[in-house]
């Protein structure tokens, strides 16, 4: 009965494209739109820049120390090509001809930001976020400088530094973070929950009232329960190695970090697929009529369930979590969301295990439910 039930699944095309097939696909078209949308630095090319220096007082000074490694062409950071120009009045006639793209003029009290007419997008953030930066921090260098010159030297230095505030876990299969991360989870998460079509159909594979199959198999010596379980772990067994194909191709094919804790990883693609199959066994169960309109209903249902945990809108599930959070806590492609993104991106499993048990608890409440249903039914013709 195994071998039988493993194999009507792997001839199953329609499972085998919603569960394997279309997620990669979107995985893919968001790849090639999206894929290197955050590597800015490999396409920014060093900005023509000059600092004019109309002031030798600590304020102008330390503006010039600032931008000093950005200027650096040994530095991973190098967005000025610093042109030495001898004035503000020849420094204005290069950007007026193009020649020049950014000009600083440092006073005694401001840093002053000029522009070429045609200036880039990439210019004009970086020039106001410099200048913004070390007009708001310098009241409090300048008294750091007063009590401490050697601390006030270590804040230009911290400040001159890149700060992430989101950290990846670093390992195997790790990688920096960026927005888009979270389409590939939630469309992981996707074909994840499609596996519940599956369940439907174990369902559709054992009532004698949806299927002429399960009418012949109602009336045979086997034990329900064993057909069940059967049923069950054979659907499993092939969620399980999609599950993973995924994985991997996000990985190794779209570099997308899924942490670097592998048996996290197993444990996620176990407790998520065992829930699809339950959640799809519940709705065959609640769900009537023929197992087409049980797969529309309930194809219906995860639509929304996805839609609602950001697939197709990232900031969803966090005007959710404002408005009514309760909706976030219950629908379960959310959870695995959530789930995952922690396991993912932050070192604390506490809320990845939350959601596991979460997951777990619901799965074992709707297999024995789902059990009880289909060994206790009995007809009175078949």
């Amino acid at each position: 009965m195994f071998k039988y039930y493993l194999l009507k699944v792997l001839r199953n095309k329609m499972y085998l494209f919603w569960c394997l097939v279309f997620p990669l696909g979107i995985m893919t078209c968001m790849n090639v739109a999206f894929g290197n949308i955050y590597e800015v630095e490999n396409s920014i090319d060093p900005i023509k820049t000059a600092l004019i220096m109309e002031s030798d007082g600590m304020f102008a000074k330390g503006f010039g120390t600032l931008i000093e490694p950005f200027a650096d062409k040994d530095s991973e950071n190098y967005f000025f090509d610093m042109m030495e120009v001898p004035g503000r009045e020849e420094a204005m006639s290069l950007l007026r001809s193009g020649d020049l793209e950014i000009l600083f003029v440092a006073t005694d009290d401001n840093i002053e930001v000029f522009l070429d007419e045609g200036h880039s997008t990439t210019a004009g953030v970086i020039s106001k976020t410099m200048a913004d930066a070390y007009r708001s921090n310098y009241k409090l260098i300048s008294d750091a400088y007063a009590v401490s010159p050697a601390k006030a030297a270590e804040m230009t230095a911290m400040l001159q530094e890149s700060v992430e505030y989101t950290k990846a876990d670093m390992g195997a299969f790790a990688d920096d973070p960026n927005p888009y991360t979270w389409y590939f989870f939630s469309t992981l998460v996707m074909g994840i929950f499609f596996t519940a079509m599956t369940g439907v159909n174990l369902v559709a594979d054992l009532k004698a009232d949806v299927s002429r199959e399960a009418s012949r198999l109602s009336v045979s010596p086997s034990g329900k329960g064993r057909m069940i379980w059967y049923s069950f772990i054979a659907r499993l067994i092939p969620a399980c190695m999609i599950s993973s194909i995924h994985l991997l191709i996000m990985r190794f094919v779209f570099k997308i970090p899924l942490g670097n804790n592998v048996p996290r990883l197993v444990m996620f693609i176990m407790v998520c697929d065992i829930f699809a199959i339950s959640f799809g066994v519940i709705c065959g169960l609640i769900f009537k009529g023929t197992l087409d309109k049980r797969e529309n209903k309930t194809t219906a249902l995860l639509m929304i369930s996805v839609f609602i945990s950001g697939e197709m809108i990232m900031q969803l599930p966090g005007i959710i979590e404002r408005v009514c959070p309760i909706i976030n806590d219950i629908n379960p492609a959310t959870v695995m969301n959530m789930a995952f993104y922690r396991m993912a991106m932050f070192n604390d499993p506490f809320d990845f295990y939350v959601n596991m048990i979460k997951l777990v608890a619901v799965s074992v409440i709707f297999l024995t439910i789902g059990t009880m249903v289909l060994r206790r039914e009995k007809y009175a013709s078949v």
